[in-house]
């Protein structure tokens, strides 16, 4: 547990400043949590080139606390989407950075099958995150 809290003095060196990103990012999800989608603002602030870098990597291993990725997960199957979810994610460089994510189950046939989940997400400016 010591290794995921940060003071704040750590924090503001591992944070990434997001300022200049705006608007949603999106990506998608399969079932099994593999990307199949995202879009090149996404994959940017995750730190890759484009989102061809992105797809087929897992989406738990861009979370800064894959227990994040299950809360994320739990809320889903429960209600059905999630809006206004602030999660710590981290770059493919371990930098880490604050999102506010919107996201919904997609599901197929009589019996709701899930088939993926569609996300949105708004980077967070971090230093305002800290203060609070």
């Amino acid at each position: 547990m010591n290794n995921t809290i940060l003071s704040t003095k750590d924090k503001s060196k591992a944070l990434i400043d997001v300022q200049d990103e705006k608007g949603w990012c999106e990506y998608e999800p399969s079932y099994d949590g593999v990307i199949t989608h995202i879009n090149t603002a996404g994959a940017r602030i995750f730190g890759f080139a484009s989102p061809d870098d992105v797809i087929g990597k897992k989406i738990n291993e861009l979370y800064a606390h894959p227990f994040d990725h299950e809360k994320t997960l739990s809320m889903l199957f429960r209600e059905g989407q999630v809006n206004g979810f602030f999660t710590l994610m981290k770059t493919r460089n371990d930098r880490l950075f604050f999102i506010k994510q919107t996201s919904s189950l997609i599901t197929e046939g009589l019996y709701k099958c899930p088939l993926k989940i569609k996300s949105e997400f708004e980077p967070v400016q971090s230093r305002a995150l800290l203060l609070t």
